[in-house]
């Protein structure tokens, strides 16, 4: 991530990061205080360019576009601690061209292109209202301010076919007919083994309903573009105290709290367990993604499965080799479409495989093109599959951590609710059969057991 500093008129420093692939924050400055009335109504501007490459909107047949989830930190110089900032729901400032919508919750805002279109996207003077004063803000007290922003695709609303009627290991199906099960919305689901009703081959309990609360991919949601990176783990870490950083440091980072480094920045993350997931992903006001969401933003909405099939839709799939600036911000590879089997043996570059040029099949992209579903790391998901799955109500999270460093967001998995959450996808030692979209063969996932191997991305519902 690249950052810079610069002295607003009262103490506030201001940094930008780059944040996942290929896109920059840069020229960050705070505009002037806005101090009438009673403090929690005061607040500044936050200021920003922003650019980022393979951006897209389409009104046609996959009817969605990419863009960023952008949010603030912000700690008081008397302070070690960071805290998260919010955003006002008005006041935000939207270059021509680009769509700035805030959440409901005010942790942060979406940007992304306001009619269709395809490329890199460049929009300077863009612009966030920061209401500090809600925050406890002081107008006379010195700040430091980050600005991160994150890849992020848009997964439309729609209903979509779970599961397949080929022989996928522990694949999703109807409860009676060998065949994939319809969701039509986001009402509960009963599972079982009758007609209409929904199963699985491997870890499901058949008794009980799938509530209506849990996410299953119908409604919108936003996901990240590519899997997480070894630099975005690396700049959680610097937002730590030097203890919680060391024990959520599962990339290997050399240094000290805040300028920690870490070898092959660009790399995918190996987060070895869920404790450092789930915080990753509370603190920067996310969400995990259920099993069902991970199949739709594979396969796509209203779309017939293709037996066997990949994250790209299809049965074609080859191995990654003839590598070009291994482990570096321009890391290519000249043939394949996945990294598994075991060679290379190390995770590639997050979006590698996606140039100007690229197709769904060459670049392994999904439906909604979305990098590297199938292969490369495993991707953390939360089961539909138990009690301790099926309690999961989609909630997103605060940007707030306990005091060791753990999501504390309800009714997400945790110490005491630790068989909420599975891989998918396979990863790079994984055979193909692991990398098909309905293969559910990889059981529970103990909280904070560490195993290697696991990436992942955030998620966040849609409004």
């Amino acid at each position: 991530m690249k950052k810079k500093f610069l002295l607003f008129v009262f103490a506030l420093t201001a940094a930008c990061g780059s944040f996942a692939n290929n896109v920059v924050v840069s020229s960050v400055s705070l505009g002037p205080k806005v101090t009438t009335g009673a403090l929690a109504t005061h607040y500044t501007r936050v200021n920003y360019d922003i650019t980022w490459e393979n951006s897209w909107r389409t009104s046609t047949n996959e009817s969605n576009y990419d863009g960023c989830w952008i949010f603030v930190k912000y700690r008081k110089q008397s302070t070690s601690a960071w805290q998260h900032a919010t955003i006002n729901m008005a006041g935000q400032t939207a270059p021509t061209g680009s769509t700035i919508k805030t959440a409901a919750d005010g942790k942060g805002v979406w940007m992304y292109r306001s009619a269709d279109g395809i490329g890199t996207v460049t929009w300077a003077g863009s612009g966030l209202r920061w209401d500090y004063g809600a925050d406890g803000v002081l107008d006379n007290e010195n700040v430091e301010v980050r600005v991160y922003a994150v890849e992020m695709v848009f997964v439309p609303q729609s209903p979509f076919n779970l599961g397949n009627a080929s022989a996928e290991n522990g694949k999703f199906r109807d409860g009676l007919v060998n065949t994939w099960f319809p969701v039509l919305s986001e009402d509960a689901i009963t599972c079982g083994t009758g007609a209409g009703e929904l199963r699985a081959d491997l870890y499901f309990d058949v008794s009980g309903t799938i509530p209506a609360a849990f996410p299953k991919g119908y409604n919108g949601f936003w996901t990240m573009k590519y899997e997480f990176s070894n630099q975005q783990v690396v700049d959680f870490l610097n937002t730590l105290d030097q203890t919680n950083a060391n024990v959520r440091n599962s990339v290997g980072a050399t240094g000290s709290v805040p300028n920690m480094i870490v070898s092959f920045p660009e790399r995918a993350a190996d987060l070895l367990n869920v404790a450092n997931f789930l915080a990753w992903i509370d603190w920067a006001a996310m969400r995990p993604m259920t099993e069902l969401e991970y199949e739709k933003a594979c396969r796509g909405g209203n779309n017939i499965p293709v037996p066997l099939e990949y994250a790209w839709g299809n049965t074609t799939i080859s191995g990654i080799s003839s590598p070009s600036n291994t482990g570096l911000a321009n890391e290519t590879w000249a043939n394949g479409n996945a990294n598994y089997a075991g060679n290379p043996a190390f995770a590639m570059r997050t979006g590698a495989l996606a140039t100007a040029s690229s197709n769904r099949t060459s670049s392994g992209g999904t439906f909604y093109g979305i990098m590297e579903m199938s292969g490369n790391l495993f991707e953390l998901v939360i089961t539909a599959g138990n009690d301790a799955g099926r309690s999961f109500d989609g909630k997103n999270g605060d940007g707030i951590l306990t005091a060791t460093a753990e999501s504390n967001t309800p009714n997400w998995p945790s110490v005491t609710n630790n068989l909420a959450m599975v891989v998918r996808g396979g990863n790079l030692f994984s055979g193909i059969a692991e990398l098909q979209i309905c293969d559910r063969s990889n059981g529970f996932l103990d909280y904070s057991s560490n195993y290697g191997n696991r990436g992942g991305r955030a998620t966040r519902t849609a409004e």
